[in-house]
């Protein structure tokens, strides 16, 4: 189904969720919707006969590491592995289907503890290039000579943050190469909008790389979060005068991710400059970051719709009611169900990040409401309230005239079936500002 965002189209026979209720059909141009539930009968450009799936907005996921969500799809899984043999086996068709490793490692991980793994092992498959193999604890790693001569390591076994800190970055062409390979994954899942996270030293070269070329090839809307080891850092990054763009697709800087494990004063100046510069804050859930938030936002007022992730206590909750945050619930780390419930009785506005793994928003979504929350609240953090937080409730988060041709097209109708069955219900269609990006083939 390939076609221009000019293009005018109609589907019909629906069961399109819209912002005043249930409507059967729903009609697109330029990448906005133009009519929906048009009871004249006639509809001019092309049309697409929903035989009755159900239409929603499409998916925002406010939170994930991509890049490094993506990076990992290119290491070798080791979790099925539960034998010595298995893993020489299982390495060797790595080491040769990847000639060109990311970064020139060769990386494994998810090793069980039942399997012994030494680096005359690694080296009987894998001897000229650097090759790591990572325990399913993520406590310690195994390295090949090639490896340490490269880390310039004496020993074959190291910590995982050492081991992180000392890999070569990125290069741009693999920085691009994970955009266009694994984007699509993103419109099988529903999802038209990214908020794509990166630290330093990410931050030295990804603006570049991304506004170069790569907003080009992506089937989804990128919204850069930035995180910095310092203000200094935050201030040259704001002084490049960089900020927002939207078209089809899109890359724009979103908020500042400001980290517990600065010092608190570092917090403090870094979340004063973001504000004072009229960026969006996003910090994490301890309290010195949201005293700093509180100081800044009592001191200086201005229109930035700040985020707190993970917002868990109860106390923080009553703390973002009065100062009017939002929240990022990060859905990968155990029940959420009953915080975000608090929140929505509180009044705030609460999204939805995968953290560090691209997760299926209808697999989360059906999990929520098993937990207790209502199928409108749980679908409302990965559309409506992920379009607040963002700043684009005008725009996107609802299925209504003028807004953008967001939406997914589900097999099912998630109000329809039960709580454990919402994750197992297929995408057919997404569509960002009417392009598809997605389709399964079956319309």
């Amino acid at each position: 189904m390939n076609q221009t965002r000019q293009e005018k189209i109609s589907l019909i026979n629906g069961k399109i969720h819209t912002r005043s209720g249930t409507a059967s059909n729903l009609t697109f141009e330029d990448g906005r919707i133009v009519s929906i539930d048009d009871d004249s009968g006639s509809f001019s450009g092309r049309l697409i006969d929903l035989h009755g799936r159900t239409v929603l907005p499409a998916f925002c996921d406010t939170g994930v590491n991509f890049l490094s969500w993506a990076e990992r799809q290119e290491r070798l899984n080791l979790s099925g592995v539960h034998s010595a043999k298995e893993f020489k086996d299982s390495l060797a068709a790595y080491f040769q289907a990847k000639q060109n490793p990311l970064r020139g490692w060769y990386i494994a991980e998810n090793l069980s503890d039942d399997v012994a793994v030494s680096r005359d092992d690694i080296e009987e498959i894998v001897a000229s290039k650097p090759c790591a193999v990572i325990d399913a604890g993520n406590t310690h790693i195994i390295l090949n000579s090639a490896a340490m001569n490269e880390l310039n390591m004496p020993q074959d076994s190291v910590e995982p943050e050492e081991f992180s800190q000392h890999l070569p970055k990125l290069k741009p062409d693999e920085i691009k190469f994970l955009f266009k390979n694994y984007s699509p994954k993103a419109g099988a899942l529903g999802i038209s909008e990214i908020w794509a996270e990166f630290y330093e030293p990410e931050n030295s070269e990804i603006w570049n790389v991304l506004s170069d070329e790569i907003y080009d090839s992506l089937n989804f809307r990128l919204r850069c979060s930035f995180g910095f080891q310092n203000v200094n850092s935050l201030n040259e990054f704001l002084a490049s005068g960089l900020r927002t763009g939207d078209g089809l697709p899109f890359c724009k800087i979103g908020g500042i991710l400001i980290k517990s494990e600065l010092d608190q004063q570092e917090q403090k100046n870094m979340i004063y400059s973001a504000h004072l510069s009229g960026c969006q804050v996003i910090s994490d859930n301890n309290k010195s970051c949201l005293n700093a938030l509180e100081r800044v936002v009592k001191k200086v007022r201005k229109n930035s719709r700040h985020l707190v992730k993970n917002f868990i206590e109860g106390s923080l909750i009553e703390r973002m009611k009065i100062l009017n945050f939002g929240g990022i619930a990060v859905l990968n780390q155990g029940k959420n169900g009953n915080f975000i419930h608090e929140a929505f009785q509180n009044g705030i506005v609460a999204s939805a990040g995968s953290g560090e793994n691209l997760t299926s928003p209808l697999k989360n979504i059906g999990k929520l409401v098993s937990d207790g929350l209502s199928v409108a609240e749980a679908l409302s953090i990965y559309t409506w309230s992920a379009a607040w937080n963002g700043g684009n409730d005008l725009r996107r988060g609802e299925l209504a005239v003028g807004n953008d041709a967001d939406f997914v097209i589900l097999e099912q109708d998630p109000f329809s079936v039960r709580p454990e069955e919402i994750s197992l219900i297929d995408v057919t269609s997404t569509f960002t500002a009417g392009c598809a990006v997605y389709e399964s083939g079956a319309l």
